[in-house]
């Protein structure tokens, strides 16, 4: 069976494939990975004869030569294009990514990348003929994600890794938008069982989550949202950016980005794949961004008002963007004003919605000003029953008068779960079949968020029977940045662990696919 492997980490993947190549006859044709961990030079050792691409390259279309020269043969079917226009119109909003100024990227220049995308992966395709995709990740940055269509369209297996509520556990599944059955049926066993579930059948790493997220805020707050502090007051000093912009830019030589986290953004009356940056055009750029962040903050705080304490609402703290967790993950609710009218539409009028934005949105290391124009804000304002919250106030403290948490896919929602509160979600995410979860997907599900407020009772069997679930469908493993320092493996163990894991999840998918 071939494989294409994209954008897997050097550690564990490569190992992975070497192992699943030796024991049970994956043969690795392609390979789309990091620039920073060695992916290369290991995949040319270890895995001679696969095709490897960087992910800086992909990111602009930008092909190995065979496959290159393949494209122009290529052609897009009429019908075919038809048959994912609502994907298009997803990857187009993803592009997002690549506009740092928000008008150096027009639709002309996403449509062409986006058919660029599609003809180079048709091309892949053609000359390498996988049988099935492994992705180290959701796919969502463009290049991955056009993959991830394009295999729908062609009935290549394309499976992905998912973050969930443990760094020492890893899950993957076949989609962007499921739990997969086989976790569904666990789930179903233990809801359907007489035998008693307490937080004592759980593992260790789960049952800590589990008691983590109840306690204080101080306590249960995720570890990357105390890292982006401590980010954001090294990044805001000038001095220190100073240092970063000419390390990096001397380690990855003239014109090639703009920072080390910036592998690839379009420059205006350039192409995509012709785009580069000088050392000033980058700090000139650098400036922008964090001059432009500032007002949209200012913005933000003149429309704020504290809670009044007297009266009845739904907290929506609002997504980071640009951020896998709402696209593709939270599908055409990646527009957060959607979500927050049909809140609107469908919740009594006595009802207020408490919007808070996200701090990342404006810190000074993150890319909030790629997906906030000001008339976000001024727009949401002048919405009946949408009230801005302070940025310094406590989430926790919300949550726990709140009447329910709505989130697109956010960690709050988890949170909300285990504090006993109705949670209303507009995408996917892992714990989107909990009972006290309610997933809107188009106008006939969200007729029932009232109903599904009032009629709310905490289910902790529930809880616990779907953790348990994750349990039985998750493997003590790593598999992407900062996850290996939470466990005890070595890369050897882990890839043991997570070829086995594979291979299974392999035969189980390729099993269904032949059965239907």
């Amino acid at each position: 069976m071939k494989v294409f492997y994209n954008t897997c980490l050097a550690d564990p993947f490569v190992y992975v494939a070497k192992k699943m190549q030796e024991d049970y006859n994956y043969e690795p044709v392609d390979w789309v990975g990091y620039d920073d961990d060695n992916s290369e030079a290991l995949v040319q050792r270890l895995l001679p004869n696969t095709k490897y691409h960087s992910w800086r390259d992909a990111f602009k279309a930008i092909f190995p030569p065979d496959i290159d020269n393949q494209m122009k043969f290529e052609n897009i079917d009429i019908d075919s294009l038809k048959s994912i226009a609502q994907e298009e119109l997803l990857a187009l909003r993803m592009m997002d990514r690549l506009d740092d100024d928000r008008y150096s990227f027009n639709l002309m220049e996403r449509e062409r990348h986006f058919q660029r995308l599609l003809k180079g992966w048709k091309a892949c395709f053609h000359l390498y003929k996988p049988d099935i995709v492994i992705s180290g990740v959701n796919p969502h940055r463009i290049y991955d994600y056009v993959l991830y269509v394009l295999c729908k369209q062609e009935h290549i297996p394309f499976l992905n890794f998912q973050h969930t509520l443990c760094y020492e556990r890893t899950y993957c599944v076949n989609g962007i938008y499921t739990i997969g059955d086989i976790f569904q049926k666990s789930f179903d066993k233990y809801m359907d069982s007489s035998e008693e579930l307490t937080k004592v059948c759980l593992s260790n790493e789960i049952r800590l989550q589990y008691e983590k997220v109840v306690k204080s805020y101080s306590e249960a707050i995720p570890d990357y949202m105390k890292q982006h502090e401590v980010d954001n007051k090294k990044y805001s000093n000038i001095f220190y950016m100073l240092k970063l912009g000419l390390s990096t830019y001397t380690k990855l030589g003239d014109n090639k980005a703009k920072s080390s986290g910036e592998f690839s953004l379009k420059k205006k009356n350039e192409s995509l794949e012709n785009s580069r940056f000088s050392l000033f055009e980058a700090a000139k750029m650098r400036l922008g961004e964090i001059k432009y962040k500032n007002k949209l903050r200012d913005l933000y705080n003149s429309l704020v008002s504290s809670p009044t304490g007297n009266e009845d609402y739904i907290l929506f703290p609002l997504h980071y963007q640009p951020e896998e967790t709402t696209s593709p993950s939270g599908d055409i609710f990646v527009n957060q004003q959607l979500a927050i009218e049909t809140l609107l539409k469908n919740t009594p009028e006595n009802v207020f919605i408490y919007v808070k934005e996200h701090p990342q949105q404006f810190q000074s290391h993150m890319a909030g000003q790629k997906c906030r124009i000001r008339e976000f804000y001024t727009d949401l304002a002048k919405l009946p029953r949408v009230k801005f919250m302070p940025l310094g106030v406590n989430t926790f403290s919300l949550m726990r008068k709140a009447k329910a948490v709505v989130t697109v896919t956010g960690t709050v929602g988890w949170e909300a779960v285990m504090h006993r509160k109705p949670v209303i979600i507009f995408g996917f995410v892992w714990y989107e079949k909990i009972p006290g979860v309610l997933r809107i997907t188009d106008s006939e599900s969200a007729t029932h968020i009232s109903d599904f407020i009032t009629n709310y009772k905490y289910n902790e069997k529930g809880i616990l029977a779907y953790l348990k679930a994750y349990e039985d469908n998750s493997v003590y493993a790593y598999h992407y940045y900062g996850q290996k320092e939470y466990t005890n493996l070595n890369t050897d163990a882990c890839a043991g662990v997570l070829s086995k894991y594979l291979h299974e999840r392999i035969n189980h998918f390729i099993g269904n696919k032949k059965s239907s």
